[in-house]
């Protein structure tokens, strides 16, 4: 679905349905109250991103462990930590985020998987996907990015 946004030349009430139309979507964002407990695994190699992205999660009621390796990621899962959501940087210490994937995908995980990075490029994105992560997000994670996909897993 294609979004129009509204020209200059248009009528004032047309301002005021899109002001309405941001405060649905703000709304949307800010009011999910999930049903089910969810564990994220948060694996970034710099705390501070991997702080962020644990106190983005929290105040919709997600539980967050955070590791800032790619080895660790994998020695959990293979102890057999479960976890409903993954969110894994591309580039980390130890093993990258796409060797990290690959292995917890060779393991047997079927959780959905989020890579992110600071690279934009449709390579990145590829390479993620390809190793296999269900969504690829260029940082910096959102409310926007993160809400719906909260809401797919919720309704599992």
């Amino acid at each position: 679905m294609a979004t129009t946004l509204p020209s200059s030349d248009q009528a004032p009430d047309q301002d005021n349905w899109d002001n309405e139309g941001l405060e649905h979507k703000r709304q949307l964002l800010t009011e999910i109250v999930l049903r089910n407990t969810m564990i994220t695994l948060v694996v970034d190699g710099i705390m501070t991103r991997r702080v962020l992205v644990q106190g983005l999660l929290r105040p919709y009621g997600v539980q967050t462990l955070g590791v800032d390796n790619g080895r660790d990621a994998v020695d959990l899962i293979a102890f057999g930590v479960k976890f409903d959501l993954i969110i894994i940087e591309k580039i980390l210490p130890a093993l990258n985020g796409l060797d990290v994937t690959r292995q917890i995908r060779e393991i047997g995980v079927c959780c959905k998987m989020l890579g992110v990075t600071t690279c934009s490029g449709e390579n990145e994105r590829q390479a993620f996907l390809a190793a296999g992560v269900d969504v690829f997000i260029e940082k910096p994670l959102d409310p926007e990015h993160l809400v719906p996909i909260l809401r797919e897993l919720d309704w599992q």
